[in-house]
């Protein structure tokens, strides 16, 4: 049940399948981290994963900030929906096994240690892998972006002809593309997240050494701004 989500890309990938998937992601500002991991390791992934095993949710991720406390958020988590498999309701009380009152006093804990700063959803628009990346490597690179003037379809464009595949020489071992669904207007604080992964985050930090040379004015760079990134790693992966 708990093994890699989505399967191994090596090339950009507009499956039918991605096209169903949407990633609700929740970003949650913990307190207390160490014992808010423990309520995700032995309480909500018990309940998400049996969510994912009778098909009310397709997958279910955990991910940590690393070494940032001055980021507005400590997690987030993503409920990964298929929206032509799962059905409209579920009931998390049964799930969790647990009597009423003891599912209750958890969730009266868990709302003093933590808060749910921001939520987003989106649908994939494209994805590559280096041959025998894991789908889901252990460090996420998350980029908020910001497309100018509304030139979406151009911008989409740009960034995926721009990262058809990986080189050899590149740490990253993978990319993903997607595209905000509730994004509300022009005061919207990103449109769309791109997200470059990693095996270890010394890899990421090895990314960022060395020269240092001036940007070149690409397309995607003329139609974005580049909000935000932060670097998490992998707490929790849970799948069928």
């Amino acid at each position: 049940m708990k093994k890699y989500i989505l399967s191994i890309l090596i090339i950009i990938s507009f499956s039918s399948k991605s096209q169903t998937l949407v990633f609700d992601q929740m970003f949650i500002k913990a307190d207390d981290i160490d014992l808010y991991d423990d309520y995700i390791t032995n309480h909500f992934s018990n309940i998400m994963g049996k969510r994912v095993e009778n098909g009310t949710l397709h997958a279910w991720d955990v991910w940590k900030v690393i070494e940032n406390p001055q980021e507005d958020f400590t997690h987030m988590i993503t409920f990964i929906h298929d929206f032509d498999k799962e059905e409209s309701e579920w009931n998390n009380q049964e799930l969790s096994g647990l009597p009423e009152v003891v599912g209750e006093a958890i969730m009266k804990d868990v709302n003093v240690i933590r808060e749910r700063v921001g939520r987003s959803k989106l649908n994939d628009l494209g994805s590559v892998r280096k041959k025998g990346a894991p789908a889901v490597p252990n460090i996420m690179v998350l980029n908020f972006m910001k497309v100018k003037d509304h030139l979406y379809k151009s911008y989409e464009t740009a960034e995926i002809e721009g990262t058809k595949k990986i080189s050899e020489n590149d740490l990253r071992v993978g990319w993903n593309f997607h595209r905000r669904l509730d994004d509300y207007g022009s005061d919207t604080y990103f449109s769309h997240i791109t997200i470059d992964w990693y095996d270890t985050y010394r890899d990421y930090l090895k990314s960022n050494m060395g020269d240092v040379y001036d940007s070149k004015d690409s397309e995607w760079n003329r139609l974005r701004d580049l909000k935000k990134r932060v670097v998490m790693r992998q707490l929790v992966s849970i799948t069928k």
